[in-house]
């Protein structure tokens, strides 16, 4: 059985990373997707509401498992028992980003990190720019699953 993990802030999820997790699992048996939480970095929610968000977003999707990610990638993997690490890439810039992060990755955790390009129409989607779009009190249910969208409204 081969395990992956997906790890990210999900502030809030999308449907870019739901559609990661939908490609991912066209090749492995379980993924893992981990919600973190990372000190330089200001959140509209709460890693508890963030949890739960992406759980909704992927309740009913087979071979997914959602968990609370306190402290380090590499310390996540291993608990869940990781083969693989999946990132979501959407631009050139990102990939400058991960690719040094992967050679570290496996380095140090002796784990390998699979990049997943984004599809061409949801390049330009991200929670940055939900949040964005939020904040000017914009229509945001393009870019956002379905079943978050209660999330938003009442706690946005």
């Amino acid at each position: 059985m081969t395990t992956a993990l997906f790890a990210g802030s999900f502030d809030p999820i999308t449907i870019g990373h739901v559609d990661v997790v939908t490609r991912v699992l066209g090749f492995v048996d379980e993924l893992v997707v981990a919600v973190g939480v990372n000190p330089a970095k200001r959140y509209l929610f709460d890693q508890p509401r963030r949890v739960e968000m992406v759980e909704r977003a992927l309740e009913g999707v087979e071979g997914v498992r959602v968990v609370s990610m306190p402290g380090a990638l590499l310390d996540c993997a291993r608990e869940a028992g990781a083969e693989i690490i999946v990132k979501g890439v959407r631009t050139a810039a990102d990939f400058d980003f991960e690719v040094p992060q992967s050679v570290v990755n496996r380095d140090i955790g002796g784990i390998d990190t699979v990049l997943i390009p984004a599809r061409p129409e949801l390049s330009v989607v991200s929670s940055s720019v939900v949040r964005e779009l939020m904040g000017l009190g914009l229509d945001v249910s393009r870019y956002v699953p379905t079943a978050i969208m209660p999330f938003l409204r009442n706690n946005g």
